[in-house]
Formats: C-alpha cells, sequence, structure tokens
C-alpha cells in the first residue's frame, strides 16, 4: 500500500490530487479563509509588541536608507506600464464638477488666503507703479526733484517711502475687504461644469509632471523631509494605538464588517466577478504537482507514511 501510494504520488496521481484540492478551495466561502477575531488578537498583539520594542524604529530608517540608495535612472514613466498609466490618465482627465459647498471649505484656510492677499496686493502695486509715469506732469516734477536733490535728499527719500508705506497699506486694506469674495470665485469657478474639460486637462498635467520628473528629483525632495521626525511621530501613534483597551475589539469590529461584505461568495464567484482568467490557475496547479511530487520523493514522506495505519 505504501509503495503504491509513492509511486501514485510520483506519476499522475499528484495532478489529480492537486485538481481535487484547487477546486475544493476554489468552491469555499471565501469568509471562511478569515477568523475575525485570531486575526485582530495577532494584529493588535504585534502592533503593541513593534510599538514597545523600538525595534521598529531602526528597521523603517534601515528601509529608508536602502530606498534611497536605491533610486533607479530615469522617471517614474519609465519604470510603470502604459497600461496602467494610460487608463489612469483617461480616468484622471474625465470632465468631473467637485462639490461647491465641499471646495468652498478646502479653500477656507489661512495659506489660500494668505497666497491670494500677497498676489493681489503685488498686482495693485505693480499697476499703481505703472501708472505712475503717464501723470500729467510727473516728468517735469522728477525734473525739479532732481534739481532740489542735493538740498533735499533725505527730507524727499522719508516721504516718498512714506508714500510706498501708505500705498501698501491701502492696497491690503482694499484686499482684505474683497478676500472673502476672491475665495468664494475661485471655488465657483473650479466648480463650473462649463469648465469642468479645462480642469481635467489641467488634472492630466499634473499627472503628467508627476510621471516625467527626474526620480532623482523626486528624491531630492524627499530628502527635505526628517527621517527620524516622521519615525517618531508614527512610534508615537502607534504607541497612543496599542494604548487602546478596545484596540482588539474595534480591529474585530472592522475584520467582521470587512468579511460580512464577501457574504456567501466562494473565492471562484469572486474571480468570476472580477472577471481573472484561469491562466494563473494553470500554472499555479504546475508549480504545486511539481511540489507534492518533489515531497513524495523524500525520505520523510516515507517516514510519515510508515507512521500511518495503511493495512
Amino acid at each position: 500500500m505504501k509503495d503504491a501510494i509513492v509511486r501514485a504520488l510520483r506519476g499522475d496521481a499528484a495532478d489529480a490530487l492537486v485538481t481535487l484540492a484547487f477546486d475544493h478551495v476554489l468552491a469555499m466561502n471565501a469568509s471562511q479563509f478569515i477568523d475575525a477575531e485570531s486575526l485582530a488578537g495577532t494584529m493588535a498583539a504585534t502592533l503593541k509588541h513593534s510599538a514597545a520594542s523600538g525595534q521598529a524604529d531602526e528597521w523603517i530608517r534601515g528601509r529608508i536608507a536602502h530606498l534611497k540608495a536605491a533610486v533607479p535612472a530615469g522617471t517614474l514613466r519609465d519604470h510603470i506600464p502604459t497600461e496602467i498609466t494610460d487608463p489612469m490618465r483617461s480616468t484622471i482627465t474625465l470632465p468631473v464638477t467637485p462639490d461647491r459647498e465641499m471646495v468652498g471649505r478646502l479653500l477656507e484656510h489661512g495659506a489660500v488666503e494668505n497666497l491670494l492677499r500677497d498676489l493681489l496686493v503685488g498686482a495693485l502695486q505693480g499697476f499703481a507703479k505703472r501708472l505712475r509715469p503717464s501723470v500729467p506732469g510727473a516728468d517735469r516734477a522728477g525734473h525739479r526733484l532732481k534739481s532740489l536733490k542735493r538740498v533735499s535728499e533725505g527730507m524727499l527719500g522719508g516721504f516718498g517711502a512714506e508714500l510706498e508705506r501708505q500705498a501698501e497699506h491701502k492696497a491690503r486694506e482694499f484686499v482684505d475687504s474683497i478676500l472673502n469674495t476672491v475665495v468664494a470665485q475661485a471655488a465657483d469657478d473650479l466648480c463650473d461644469p462649463n469648465k469642468a474639460e479645462s480642469y481635467g486637462r489641467f488634472r492630466g498635467h499634473l499627472w503628467d509632471q508627476f510621471l516625467d520628473t527626474p526620480l532623482a528629483d523626486w528624491g531630492t525632495e524627499i530628502d527635505k523631509i526628517d527621517p527620524d521626525l516622521l519615525i517618531s511621530t508614527a512610534n508615537a501613534a502607534a504607541l497612543a494605538l496599542a494604548a487602546r483597551p478596545s484596540l482588539q475589539d474595534e480591529l474585530t469590529s472592522l475584520i467582521e464588517t470587512a468579511v460580512s461584505a464577501l457574504g456567501d461568495q466562494s473565492l471562484q464567484d469572486m474571480l468570476e466577478t472580477v472577471d481573472v482568467s484561469n491562466d494563473w490557475r494553470i500554472e499555479a496547479e504546475k508549480r504545486a504537482v511539481t511540489i507534492v511530487r518533489s515531497i513524495a520523493e523524500t525520505e520523510d514522506f516515507s517516514t510519515w507514511l510508515d507512521t500511518l495505519p495503511l493495512e
């Protein structure tokens, strides 16, 4: 009996056994592969151990150093298949009109307001300076000031500086009075359905720049971020999360919610839903058959068979 089993598994029986195993696994409900409580317990314990040991800091620091040293040449576009980048670009450039209230909340921030304020004040001051030479009599006044320069340079200089200061103050007062309106107009423009295609093309431009920027330049930008600060922040967050008394219960609830969404679907149902071909199974079964045959040829397998009551 033992010799017959070994001979069979070294031959065609291995193919039949692997096919039977694949059929059985694919017919099982996907939810049967996940024990929410056990998985949550493992995740919680791993997080607590990692956060308390401090070893994660050195591991993350080592990974960052490795990634920096392993930055390849070229751009992201050179390393990402067009089968991925082209559909992404097509999706990003779709003429979508965002929600006006949401965009308004995003723009209502000090950084945006300061940017618009500086741009508007600078534009007003520049416009005023361009108008100044066109004022009637300005040239004659300029000649007179030049003739008096030696005797009144200090006074005129101070007077001019005061005019500049007052002009900037007035410009800022005016801009502050209309800033809320400008921010609202910017939000309206971003959400204008008639400009959806234009902004879609702009998003495509951003995507292209993201892909075409040399990886070395991205590396330079990333180097501006202090890795120790990121690591300490992440570790502090992990410690705080690990200290939550309800951590395991919360993880269990999240996993159960995700599993319940699978319903009674089998693995085969899920693969058919996403239209995955069976090519993967052909290759996977070949590899599995090779493994089964190699196990059947080992002395350990033969010894294990001796422990079974086959007679």
